[in-house]
């Protein structure tokens, strides 16, 4: 059972990653791939320390 913390945090970092894979894509096969990637791997990084600090944070405020 997952708590309503740990719901919002997984929504939260798949409503951010899915669309960028959409981007990747038409990226990718307008520039490159590697620049492709290059700006995945930025993106994934931010969505994931964001969604840290949201778990981190929440259990800290709701305890």
């Amino acid at each position: 059972m997952l708590t309503p913390l740990q719901v919002l945090t997984g929504v939260y970092l798949a409503g951010v990653l899915l669309p960028c894979l959409v981007t990747l894509l038409t990226i990718a096969r307008e520039q490159s791939l590697r620049f492709a990637l290059l700006l995945l791997s930025k993106q994934a990084i931010a969505a994931v320390v964001f969604s840290l600090l949201l778990a981190w944070g929440g259990v800290l405020i709701i305890g």
